[in-house]
């Protein structure tokens, strides 16, 4: 290494410059290796420096090696050092990441559904209850508002009954509330039992216009539907009478062949007097015995009314399907 640095510093050396070689010795190596270098270059103005320290003639030299040596035996120590502290560290965060982690919940036990009853098939008795239920309700008769014609006698009962009539009374006591009544009644001159049929008349009229417009409450379908309930009711027994739910906006059924040729033979004068059922008896007779020619008009009549009734239809739906 020495001959090396020699020949490369020769002409450093004519210049008579001082040259400062560093050479690649660790800092541990001892003054005596120093001293091997060759006697020319001693003798020269060259000064050697290894890693850490420079070392000279001086008298500083000891004193820089002490240095030296202090500052390698730190640096050795340092590793170690960083490595304890990246440790600890370490384990701070460990700890800090395992404070800061929450413990998982538990997942809850799946509820067990609870079994079904199991229900008992509805008798025919009961079947039959529950019909009639749904059709009372399709009906709307406790909907309905009553419409009955009023006569005087009944507008003059129902105005001075709430004067005379008591909380309690019983039956005799109400029917002697009548007598009175009908007594005061027939003591009324005529103008005055024309005034009470004047109120008959206009209570009646009022009924009409608020079932007219409870009827407009409701649509055609939901009207067409409560008749079918009340002549429903009427063959299970229900009800005696039925009171079909006057509609104008829907729209007329339509008719058949035997009903159009009833219609048209039922204007001949030799029916007059005659009972419904022995002219239908009649008419359905000499229906039969027609051909087919004497009956396609009637049959024809009765398709235009079958277009007619179900474009009427088409569009009453649409209209009320729309609001």
């Amino acid at each position: 290494m020495f001959s090396q640095i020699a020949l490369a510093t020769a002409r450093q050396l004519r210049a008579g410059t001082t040259l400062v070689v560093r050479t690649a010795v660790a800092a541990s190596t001892s003054l005596t290796t120093r001293s091997a270098a060759p006697s020319f270059l001693r003798r020269s103005r060259v000064i050697f420096q290894q890693r850490g320290y420079a070392s000279t003639r001086s008298k500083k030299s000891a004193a820089e090696s002490d240095d030296t040596a202090a500052t390698a035996t730190e640096t050795n120590k340092t590793p170690s050092a960083a490595a304890k502290s990246k440790k600890s560290a370490a384990e701070r965060a460990t700890g800090a990441g395992a404070r800061a982690k929450k413990p998982r919940a538990k997942k809850a036990a799946p509820k067990k559904k609870k079994a079904s009853k199991k229900t008992a098939p509805l008798t025919e008795e009961a079947k039959l209850k529950l019909r009639i239920r749904l059709l009372k309700q399709r009906a709307l008769l406790k909907e309905e508002p009553h419409s009955h014609r009023v006569v005087a006698w009944s507008a003059y009962v129902s105005e001075h009954m709430k004067d005379v009539l008591k909380e309690g009374d019983d039956t005799q006591t109400r029917r002697g509330y009548f007598k009175k009544l009908a007594a005061q009644w027939k003591e009324l001159s005529v103008a005055e039992q024309a005034q009470y049929q004047a109120k008959a008349s206009k209570i009646y009229q009022d009924g009409l216009a608020a079932r007219a417009a409870w009827v407009l409450s409701k649509t055609p379908m939901e009207i067409k539907a409560a008749n079918y309930a009340r002549r429903a009711l009427k063959r299970l027994g229900v009800i005696s009478t039925v009171h079909a739910i006057p509609d104008d906006r829907r729209p007329k059924g339509q008719k058949s062949a035997f009903v159009l040729f009833s219609m048209a033979r039922q204007k001949d004068s030799t029916f007059a007097g005659m009972r419904k059922t022995e002219v239908v008896k009649i008419l359905a007779k000499e229906w039969k015995s027609m051909d087919d020619a004497a009956k396609q008009p009637y049959f024809d009549n009765a398709a235009a009314d079958r277009e007619r009734y179900q474009s009427e239809r088409a569009a009453t739906a649409a209209t009320y399907a729309a609001a």
